[in-house]
């Protein structure tokens, strides 16, 4: 270790030594009613529930109103105040990036870290490009609550989430009664309502049904209604003498924005930018759709002519239906099945900005340019603006089905507890790649298309159309037609071999089998006539249709372990351990990377099929009538392979992290309460194909991420804020640009009008914060003074009326 991060963590270890002392000196040592709603029952990642100073895990309970108070506009912000979980949310309403603890973002999405709903993963994999799991993860009124999993239990506990689970647990009908929650933006259009109910049906039968509707803008420019769409739920629930079944149901339907990273202006130098917007575009609200910008045509993967509304965005549809039994054996046995099937599809629309830049730049450089007008006139663009070379990701989802099944078979003894299970999974990915390459000028006020005309007066575009496909890519017109299957058992026991001690050890052995193919390892260029008005314009003379199809047959194991130890000091303190190991099977990200897909005994093959991740974490827990704090040291080590289309890159890294990660709250007296989190990393690029980075901090990684959240609580008034702030941390792997730090501040005030009648009003980034979450570029060298970038929204306000019946 670097002698500045021991002496760091030397400090965090004495303020812990310090607590501890606190606490035995403290007069009493008895546990009060609010501290018990603290140190609640937690299910997620445990074989045998229990409260959380007895377990050797880092879990946190988000309840509704603290996430509703802490203003998230998408799902992916709910999880930025859970310490330890890094939540890039910059994306929209899905394809955001989300890690825990150090664990590097290579790629997009969430590869080591699984969103579950109701115990049951939403898909198998969380990074599958332009499918990842939040898009078909939404939070409404229907979640009672959301667990969150830190570290290496998670290996045993679910497939591909070696870092961490995140549990959408729903409601049962159980509790009777329901509300309905009306929200709007009160400086962006956003109308949003939310209800849910639960009743009785007879003697220990119960029904709940809940769901959001909302329509609007989004806290983004895009020149027209972007959010549109809602999701349903419904929930039956009998209970019997020894047990229970439920059956529930989700429908989701919803179009959102899915942003990409924007033009930003950069000056200074790598290591001391300074980032501003263009004059033309503000990236705290601006956005590259446009109501210029509505519709493409392409030639599809299956080679229909595919015509789609840019204006739904991240399409999200999912049907789905599960079914929970759990049954009382009788002497202390009992089973518990748990499945679950989703028929998934929709579409991913979103501008991409290939290359930015001046008029000589970017439209000058069109081959056998001679003029440029504005798309659909014959007015001459402005020559002192700036224009984009724009690659619409126009993915269509066609098929992302799957199945869960998770059985299991637990037996208590006196001082023994014992899990045994079955998981069985199928996820389908079965998608298409049917990009376009349009230009366009940057604007944040519906943005015009752009025309080339040639020195002889033809037309080299139509309608701001200069490619059929990404050339400058290889074309990247794809089909992805896979089927990935698991089987897994797993086991876990717990022991308490004398009374304040508690060891669990847990195993899981993943199978799977990878099927099917995918095709456009190369991209033959046609004439075809796809917007089929019986003449071909220019970039009909060459469209790219997707050839060179590669069977996919191959066979990989995921070995799981993870072995605990927590002993309670007393009822207020208690240290635990874990030692873990864990895998998460790479998906789609490995395809087209030039692998032999049907030999499994290919070396090369085999290094890259299953990314690999061993956990160690010490931790010291601290509980009191009117404070907790949970301190938790870890280790990292990761060894991973990916591909990333926008870079045409392969990569091969191993990286280790090492940290703490703090988690606390203190009651100072009845009316006033704070929760903070923070978590410090040091990472380090161990070993990759590209031996410049060796020894470098992993891309988009901060040394330090912290929350804080004051509130105040007087009678019917309640009022505080969120503070989300990280240090700074580098663009890229090379470790040269840095993305600076910052801090966001969510300020809400709530309010009781009535006894079932409640107002919020509430801020996101109330102080306009330039928080960069990540940039393309990884210098400054070379570039023009832009870069792309994304960033966190700007400020947005809302407010919400919510009626309790």
């Amino acid at each position: 270790m670097k002698a500045k991060v021991v002496k760091k963590l030397l400090v965090f270890g004495t303020m812990n030594m310090a607590a501890f002392m606190f606490s035995q000196n403290s007069e009493s040592d008895t546990i009060s009613t609010r501290s018990k709603t603290i140190d609640e029952v937690v299910i997620t990642g445990n074989s045998n529930p229990k409260a959380s100073i007895k377990t050797s895990t880092s879990i946190s309970t988000l309840k509704s109103a603290d996430i509703i108070n802490s203003a998230p506009r998408t799902t992916a912000e709910i999880f930025r105040t859970i310490p330890g979980i890094r939540a890039e949310s910059s994306g929209g309403e899905g394809n955001s990036n989300i890690t825990v603890r150090g664990v590097p973002v290579s790629a997009g999405g969430s590869r080591y870290l699984l969103i579950q709903e109701d115990g049951l993963p939403v898909m198998q994999f969380g990074d599958i490009a332009f499918g990842t799991q939040d898009q078909f993860t939404r939070f409404d009124s229907f979640v009672s609550r959301v667990e969150a999993l830190r570290g290496g239990s998670a290996s045993v506990f679910a497939s591909n989430s070696p870092a961490g689970i995140i549990n959408f647990i729903t409601k049962t009908g159980e509790k009777e009664g329901g509300s309905i929650t009306q929200q709007v933006g009160l400086n962006y259009k956003n109308f949003r309502t939310d209800i849910d109910y639960g009743t009785p049906l007879g003697k220990d039968f119960y029904l709940g049904v809940g769901g959001f509707y909302r329509g609007g803008d989004g806290p983004r420019k895009t020149g027209y209604t972007s959010n549109n769409g809602g999701q349903l739920r419904l929930s039956l629930l009998k209970k019997f003498d020894k047990g229970s079944v439920r059956i529930y149901g989700k429908y989701l339907d919803d179009r959102t924005a899915a942003y990409m990273p924007m033009p930003i202006a950069v000056s200074g130098s790598d290591s001391n930018p300074d980032y501003s917007s263009l004059s033309s575009f503000n990236i705290l609200t601006g956005a590259l759709q446009s109501s210029n910008f509505r519709n493409d045509v392409t030639f599809g993967g299956n080679g229909q002519i595919l015509r789609s509304d840019i204006r739904d965005g991240m399409h999200s549809v999912s049907k789905a239906v599960g079914l929970e039994f759990n049954y009382d054996l009788g002497a202390n046995w009992k089973v518990d099945a748990k499945a679950r099937y989703a028929a998934n599809d929709g579409q991913f629309l979103a501008p991409f900005p290939a290359a930015v830049g001046s008029k000589a730049e970017i439209l000058e450089s069109v081959a056998g340019y001679g003029s440029a007008v504005y798309a659909g006139t014959n007015t001459a663009v402005d020559s002192n603006a700036k224009y984009m070379k724009t690659v619409l990701f126009n993915t269509t989802l066609n098929n992302m089905n799957n199945f869960f099944s998770d059985v299991n078979l637990s037996k208590k003894w006196d001082k023994v507890k014992m899990n045994a299970g079955i998981y069985n999974s199928s996820q389908n990915i079965n998608l298409s790649w049917n990009w376009n390459t349009y230009l366009m000028e940057v604007s944040d006020n519906n943005a015009r298309l752009v025309d080339i005309v040639s020195g002889t007066g033809t037309k080299i575009t139509d309608n701001g159309l200069l490619h059929y496909g990404v050339p400058e890519w290889g074309g990247v017109n794809r089909n992805y037609d896979t089927k990935y299957s698991v089987i897994a058992p797993h086991a876990q026991v717990e022991i308490n071999p004398i009374q304040n001690l508690t060891l669990d050890l847990g195993a899981r052995y993943d199978l799977g089998k990878v099927s099917g193919s995918f095709a456009g390892t190369k991209n033959t260029m046609r004439a075809i006539d796809v917007n089929q008005n019986g003449t071909f314009e220019t970039p009909e003379l060459a469209v790219a249709v997707v050839d060179g199809t590669v069977p996919v047959d191959y066979k990989y194991d995921i070995f799981g372990y993870s072995f605990g130890a927590n002993y309670a000091l007393n009822s207020r303190n208690a240290v635990f351990a874990r030692v873990s190991q864990g895998g998460s099977a790479s998906a789609d990200r490995i395809l087209f990377a030039g692998y032999n897909y049907t030999n499994n005994d290919d070396p090369s093959l085999d290094a890259v099929k299953v990314n690999k991740l061993n956990q160690i974490e010490v931790g010291y827990k601290l509980r009191g009538s009117n404070y907790f704090l949970n301190t938790t040291f870890f280790q990292a080590r990761t060894i991973e392979a990916n591909y990333e289309a926008t870079t045409q890159l392969r990569t091969e890294n191993k990286y280790e992290s090492f940290g703490v990660e703090l988690d606390g709250f203190y009651k100072i007296n009845k009316n006033f309460d704070i929760k903070a989190g923070l978590t410090y990393t040091d990472a380090e690029i161990k070993n990759a194909i590209d031996k410049t980075i060796i020894g470098n901090m992993p891309r988009r990684t901060p040394k330090v991420m912290y929350s804080f959240n004051p509130n105040v609580n007087i009678e019917k008034l309640s009022f505080g804020f969120f503070a989300v702030g990280s240090t700074k941390a580098f663009t890229q792997d090379s470790n040269k640009l840095i993305m600076p730090g910052y801090i966001v501040v969510n300020p809400y005030i709530s309010y009781q009008l009535l006894k079932n009648l409640t107002l919020n009003v509430n801020a996101n980034n109330v102080f306009n914060a330039l928080a960069i979450t990540e940039a393309e570029e990884g210098t400054l060298q070379g570039t023009n003074g832009i870069i792309r970038a994304r960033t966190l929204t700007g400020r947005t306000f809302g407010a919400s009326v919510k009626f309790d019946f």
